[in-house]
């Protein structure tokens, strides 16, 4: 008869007791894993996408003869063909007038409290945002086609006149002989000028890594050194493709363009290669990249809107529309990264894989220009002068 020898008994009891204390251990982790796991999810703020409303706060008149109508710092500048400035505040109050030889033909800009404007007699004239007093008056050689352009020179030409500030603003602009200038803001003197084609120019350029991208009435893009004027590239596929009279955007490394034909483009910005085109619909000249939704939004010759992800170069989503809109008034501004339509006198949100969602009706359906006046803060100018000023939350 075979006995057990105690000693076996011993560890058999050890090991067996060793397990049972480390399946308790194991059972105790996995709880305090399982309530931290818990907390944190309590804890956790959960987002939930909010609807975005808007209500109109007030509603302004401004010249209704204005051709141009700009925003800067709190104020409106409205412009007439016959010369004539009217500065007013968001309430309407006409804070100055102005009266200039020549009509104003061409977008004029407002930078570091300066006013430039051009007349077709030929002139650069700056007044003080504050006043309406004249600053400073130069002649050029042709007639100025093009909106002006301010930006911030960084190149090393040298100006006769020294200036008595360290504003680095220059403007730039594009004449109907095919010259393009870039002149010192403060002192009107010239930096550089372009003179390499005869072609006009008509619209307003973009700017990216100090290099300007203009359009010429041959059709074709251009792309110039900022600092120095000197031509980097020029572009045009062929005959069909014109961007004469083509609005620029750029999302930072592409220009977005639609050429005569209505075919949309994308052409890259450093080569002025093509990078894709849309042949399979016609879309408006006027168009809306989303910054933080990196998407286009395009409006057909067959009343629809269209969602395009540049990223994957894929649309999106599309929504019928009931008709066109006359004198090309869509608009489109980003809130808190969503995109908004006005569009026949109503604010929709222009949300993908569901219906256009109505957000704020205006009393007027043809919307000239927006203004975002502060983060939450908008304007809507209609055709008649009348300003609404919305916000939205």
């Amino acid at each position: 008869m075979l006995r057990s020898n105690p000693s076996d008994n011993h560890r058999e009891l050890a090991i067996e007791k060793l397990m049972k204390h480390s399946l308790l251990i194991l059972i105790f982790l996995c709880l305090c894993i399982s309530i931290t796991a818990q907390k944190k999810r309590t804890n956790e703020k959960v987002v939930i996408p909010r609807d975005i409303t808007a209500e109109t706060l007030r509603t302004i008149q401004l010249d209704s003869t204005a051709v141009f109508t700009n925003y800067f710092e709190g104020k409106f500048f409205s412009f007439t063909q016959d010369g004539s400035i009217v500065s007013s505040d968001t309430t309407g109050k006409v804070l100055w007038k102005q009266q200039t030889a020549g009509s104003i033909s061409v977008q004029p800009v407002l930078v570091e409290n300066i006013l430039v404007i051009a007349t077709d007699n030929n002139d650069i004239n700056t007044f003080d945002i504050e006043t309406g007093s004249q600053l400073q008056s130069i002649g050029v050689e042709d007639k100025i086609t093009t909106p002006l352009f301010a930006f911030s020179y960084t190149g090393s030409n040298e100006l006769m006149i020294p200036k008595q500030t360290n504003s680095k603003a220059a403007v730039v602009f594009g004449m109907a002989g095919g010259k393009i200038s870039c002149l010192d803001l403060e002192t009107l003197q010239e930096y550089w000028q372009n003179g390499d084609q005869k072609d006009t120019l008509y619209t307003k350029p973009i700017l990216l890594n100090n290099k300007l991208v203009l359009t010429r009435s041959d059709g074709s893009l251009n792309s110039i050194d900022a600092n120095s004027g000197l031509l980097i590239w020029r572009w045009q596929e062929e005959e069909l493709s014109n961007f004469s009279k083509s609005d620029l955007e750029t999302d930072g490394k592409s220009i977005f363009v639609v050429s005569a034909d209505s075919v949309f483009h994308s052409i890259n910005f450093l080569l002025g290669r093509l990078n894709w085109r849309l042949e399979n619909i016609k879309v408006n000249s006027k168009f809306f990249y989303s910054v933080s939704q990196k998407n286009l939004y395009l409006i057909s010759r067959n009343e629809k809107l269209f969602i395009f992800s540049v990223k994957d170069e894929v649309m999106v989503d599309d929504f019928k529309l009931r008709y066109n809109l006359p004198n090309n008034s869509y608009n489109f501004f980003e809130f808190e990264k969503k995109v908004f339509f006005v569009y026949n006198g109503v604010i929709y949100e222009a949300e993908e894989k569901q219906l256009l969602k109505e957000v704020l009706r205006l009393d007027f359906a043809e919307v000239k220009s927006l203004y975002q006046l502060d983060e939450n803060k908008y304007a809507a100018l209609s055709y008649n002068g009348k300003l609404t000023i919305f916000i939205m939350r």
